[in-house]
């Protein structure tokens, strides 16, 4: 979400110090993807990059081997994926990234990495899909919706200040709206959910949750969880829980990062002294069915990632891919992809580009 870590780099201005300090990340050809029967891609690893110092966003790839090739989209199509690329999805042959300031969703062929489309689009944040279509909440208030056979935008919606994650079950979809840069009026039109109906792209209602929404994810039967960031000050950041029946909102847990497989749903809680630069975290299990916790400590101590910044779970195996800066300050710096067996063992770690952010699973 730009407009917070806006407001972290004003109150932090050592992360602008940070610059990078190798000259070839920007200047990286990339590698590119080897014919598909060669090796088959397990997931496409998105790195942010740093637009402040002038880092474009890269796309790595792991394939099922577990051989990790960097640079893949600019070494395919020979031009680079753009300014700050956010989560993508993988929908039917393709997979969607939204590029927040390229302002553009690139569509790509799934297993060779080729650029099929680049949808002009305003500041994107995330992507979802349903019902053969792939929606994109824009910062700008708007949710567009792209027909994935013409691979046109055929619709947008608005929904409200801007909106961030998104989730769809049941044949709607649930965008986080943040109203993010209204501090001054306590974020009076965010803290809640719009919910558009995915045929018809109505916004048909709007569902409360706490402050400063940022990810949404739905499980097996049809519960909401909510990412709640807070305000970095006196609110905490939690994650909230939005039953499918009666929509009662409910705490689970505190949390900076989650990631929601079947009905487990998984937390990391990282607190960072910024006076120091160090970082202490948890990583915790729960059963979205009744909230308690199946695992209190998923990794061992020494196991931790370094400064996580995101986690997925694999859908098939339970591995657990969790991108990582090499620091606190580390915005402008090559990271790393740690990847866990389903009982959170490490297995491998990875050397991915600057400020990974996320991994897409074919």
């Amino acid at each position: 979400m730009k407009h917070l870590r806006f407001l972290l780099l004003l109150v932090m201005p050592a992360m602008l110090l940070t610059a990078c300090s190798d000259e070839d990340e920007n200047n990286d050809q990339g590698t590119p993807m080897p014919p598909a029967q060669e090796t088959a891609v397990q997931c496409y690893v998105i790195n942010q990059g740093n637009m402040y110092d002038n880092i474009s966003g890269s796309l790595d790839f792991i394939s099922s081997k577990n051989e990790y090739r960097s640079g893949v989209f600019k070494g395919t199509n020979g031009f680079s994926l753009g300014d700050s690329p956010q989560r993508g999805i993988a929908y039917g042959s393709k997979v969607y990234i939204p590029v927040y300031g390229s302002n553009c969703v690139w569509v790509i062929d799934k297993t060779s990495c080729r650029a099929l489309k680049q949808i002009a689009t305003n500041s994107p944040e995330a992507v979802c899909a349903a019902e053969g279509y792939v929606f994109v909440s824009n910062n700008d208030g708007y949710v567009s919706r792209i027909d994935t056979l013409a691979l046109d935008i055929d619709r947008h919606i608005a929904v409200g200040p801007n909106p961030m994650g998104m989730a769809a079950t049941g044949g709607k979809v649930y965008v986080a709206i943040s109203d993010g840069y209204n501090n001054q009026n306590n974020y009076a039109d965010g803290k809640r959910l719009a919910v558009v109906g995915a045929k018809d792209g109505l916004h048909e209602t709007d569902i409360a949750c706490g402050l400063n929404p940022t990810q949404v994810a739905a499980d097996t039967e049809g519960n909401l969880f909510v990412l709640c960031m807070g305000n970095y000050a006196d609110v905490p950041s939690t994650v909230q829980k939005i039953s499918a029946d009666t929509r009662e909102l409910s705490t689970v847990a505190p949390a900076s990062l989650m990631a929601l497989r079947g009905t487990t749903l998984y937390l990391i809680n990282g607190q960072t002294d910024w006076a120091t630069g160090s970082f202490s975290m948890t990583a915790t299990t729960y059963n979205t069915l009744t909230a308690q916790p199946l695992q209190t400590a998923l990794f061992s101590e020494s196991d931790n990632p370094a400064y996580p910044t995101s986690i997925d779970i694999h859908p098939a195996t339970g591995d657990i891919f969790i991108c990582s800066d090499p620091s606190a300050m580390g915005y402008s710096q090559r990271g790393y992809v740690y990847r866990y067996d389903a009982t959170g063992k490490l297995h491998t770690r990875h050397n991915a580009g600057v400020h990974p952010f996320g991994v897409v699973f074919i």
